[in-house]
């Protein structure tokens, strides 16, 4: 039996070994970003004079992105759980939003270079997005975000890389467990530019019973329409032909083996493969692109997974799933008045997805009888008023209001008397306003507030029975908040800083009502009361060292329901990440050193347990060359560096008791690059 390592909180000097760094630095440069604020179409703002809180971070310079997780690490307030599991999706948090998800993202707002990627009833994942070709991702937390409509807790924005010459760029990357190979071509000539990649990854998986495979590719086409409309055209495909379910383990599995793999796993064969195809064009005017913008979007996403349980009873959804879905948008936002001091757009969005869903009994790996055909349709229609005032020269007042109304269908064909009709229909409607006021103290220090109210429907799965009944839950409801903001932001030579102080007040949340024979109903029953603060800083020590610090506190408890005092499962209330990169040889050549705290984690909302707090440590070094027109990039990723035991992710109100999935121990990684460019 492996022994079991120490798992105590995070003593008094680790938590000062992280920020002494920061607190002796001192700054040399920086320069003022511009962002975009509330959405990819508003008018740019500046970052320090703009209400909202919004943070950008690029993605890693070397290692194999292999997690969405990974991308996170540099933001405060995002929990990004690394679930060592590419059968499962990542689960990701915004100040509490999205912690209920046992699968997938939802409560948050997923877009790529302006295209939703979340589904018209709030779910979303990532795992289809080549995220070797994002450039940087932007995350909008706070009231300022519920201008995005249904389950927009918080924002997560991906920003495609642009092209800039003409480029060939191979790579080859791995570690024990993976192989990863990637070729990269880019074509650029006057307006015109087309950017293409293809992605092949297998691992063996870090537990027995956790091998996957991955096939990703993506095009992306610019070009200058009649010299006038600006024209981007992206095609993603992603394709995972076996990606097997190592499942989670009882805490007292972890306990005794960490790496271990139940053994349901196996008696089940629980794996996933799946399709996603997406086309998606966006068109803007060419001399003013924040005049007008319009988008559209249609694809496929296919998905075949084997879970661990039969689902032989004849009123349960089976324990095989074949999902096909058709997904298409349209969206749109034109600038009604512009002023010197003032500008007011409007817009709206038509949103549908259609899913052909069949279940059949898991005979043990193998296929069974049909338990489950239906199809199920979320069809999402929102308008939406936003706003940017200057009334005098330090202050900056911006704002807007959403309506949305939400259409839940269920068509159900499998009807037997064991089984009645669970066919129905539940509608939603639903508005948003926030207000956002921000105050120019000095050369570069401001005080930002902002205040709103924002709403999260019901998915199709959660209104899919009633407890006691027959048909769709009707008595289902959206939850609703109140949250306010209020904060600083700092910017000077070398230094870029925001903390701000946060309240969330929510209400009508969902908890299970039932869960029998393979039927799980919801009431609408919680309220949550959520408050706590984030730092971020960002700061370029001398020309050779740079350093950034996040920490992030949040208090996240239920307020009624029988529940009164216990925290929300699934978040951590205190997180810590810091970063030293040293360059010697200027750009050239960096090694970094990155530490991450995260205090412990319940699994269920009655806190019966919990996977206890971790401080991880990971070392990288990258190098490149530069021969006339050839490049060579290398690097070197050491994981995990004391091999230390910790949790990745807890799967929240598990009720078969599943609910840990182990993060990977140490682990040494390794890639080469070779570009040629003209």
């Amino acid at each position: 039996m492996k022994k079991v390592k120490s798992t105590a909180s995070l003593p008094a000097w680790s938590a000062l070994a992280l920020a002494l760094p920061c607190l002796f630095s001192h700054s040399v440069r920086a320069e003022e970003t511009e962002v975009i604020v509330i959405s990819a179409s508003a008018q740019p703002e500046s970052w320090l004079n703009s209400a909202a809180s919004v943070e950008r971070s690029p993605l890693p310079a070397q290692g194999i992105i292999i997690d969405s997780a990974q991308i996170f690490g540099a933001i405060s307030g995002v929990q990004a759980d690394s679930r060592a599991n590419f059968a499962q999706d990542t689960r990701v948090s915004i100040r509490g939003f999205g912690s209920r998800s046992a699968f997938g993202i939802r409560g948050l707002h997923l877009q790529q270079d302006g295209i939703p990627l979340s589904t018209p009833d709030g779910q979303g994942q990532l795992s289809s997005v080549l995220l070797d070709s994002v450039a940087q991702v932007e995350v909008l937390k706070g009231p300022l975000a519920a201008l995005y409509g249904n389950a927009s807790g918080g924002v997560i924005s991906l920003y495609s890389r642009t092209p800039v010459q003409n480029a060939v760029t191979a790579s080859v990357a791995g570690s024990e467990q993976h192989r990863q190979y990637q070729l990269q071509a880019d074509w650029v000539s006057g307006d015109h530019s087309l950017s293409t990649a293809v992605k092949q990854f297998r691992t063996d998986g870090y537990r027995p019973h956790s091998a996957a495979e991955k096939q990703q590719a993506q095009l992306l086409y610019k070009t200058l329409l009649a010299n006038s409309v600006n024209l981007s055209a992206r095609l993603d495909y992603a394709r995972d032909p076996s990606l097997q379910d190592p499942l989670g383990i009882t805490l007292s599995a972890w306990q005794q083996n960490p790496q271990q793999t139940d053994s349901a796993a196996e008696q089940f064969d629980t794996e996933k493969n799946s399709r996603h195809r997406q086309l998606s064009l966006s068109l803007s005017a060419y001399d003013d692109p924040d005049r007008w913008q319009l988008g559209s979007w249609l694809g496929d996403r296919q998905v075949n997974q084997r879970l661990a349980f039969t689902g032989s009873a004849l009123s349960s959804a089976g324990g095989e799933v074949v999902l096909q879905r058709q997904f298409k948008g349209i969206n749109g936002s034109y600038r009604l008045l512009h002023g010197d001091t003032y500008s007011i757009r409007a817009g709206g969005s038509l949103v549908q997805s259609d899913d052909e869903r069949l279940g059949f009994v898991n005979d043990f790996g193998q296929r069974g009888d049909l338990r489950r055909d239906q199809t199920d349709s979320a069809n999402n229609t929102d308008a939406f008023v936003r706003f940017n005032w200057q009334p005098a020269a330090l202050w900056q007042v911006q704002g807007g209001w959403r309506y949305s109304e939400l259409k839940l269908s269920i068509a159900d064909r499998f009807i037997l008397p064991q089984n009645p009709d669970d066919s129905g229909v539940k509608q939603f409607y639903n508005d948003a306003f926030a207000l956002g006021l921000s105050y120019r103290i000095a050369a570069g220090f401001s005080w930002f507030v902002s205040a709103g109210t924002g709403f999260e429907s019901p998915t199709l799965a959660e209104i899919a029975y009633q407890t006691d009944d027959t048909g769709v839950n009707l008595a289902l409801n959206a939850s609703t908040n109140q949250q306010w903001e209020s904060g600083f932001k700092w910017l000077s030579d070398g230094l870029s800083a925001s903390l701000s102080y946060f309240n969330v007040d929510s209400k009508n949340e969902l908890l299970v009502d039932s869960n029998t024979g393979g039927r799980t109903s919801y009431r609408n029953a919680a309220k949550t009361e959520r408050h706590g603060a984030e730092l971020q800083l960002n700061w370029q020590t001398n020309a050779y060292l740079r350093q950034q610090l996040t920490a992030s506190y949040l208090s996240a408890k239920f307020a009624d329901a029988g529940l009164d005092g216990k925290r929300l499962p699934g978040i951590a209330d205190s997180q810590l990440h810091w970063q030293l990169a040293l360059q010697p040889w200027q750009d050239s050549t960096e090694f970094a050193l990155h530490s991450q705290y995260r205090s412990k984690v319940y699994i269920d909302d009655t806190n019966s347990n919990s996977a206890p707090s971790a401080l991880t440590f990971s070392l990288s070094a990258r190098h490149s060359q530069q021969w006339q027109q050839l490049n060579l990039a290398y690097w070197l990723v050491l994981d995990n560096v004391s091999d230390k035991d910790y949790v990745g992710s807890v799967i929240v109100n598990q009720s078969n008791g599943r609910a840990i999935e182990p993060a990977p121990g140490r682990q040494l990684s390794a890639g080469i690059s070779v570009g040629y460019n003209w």
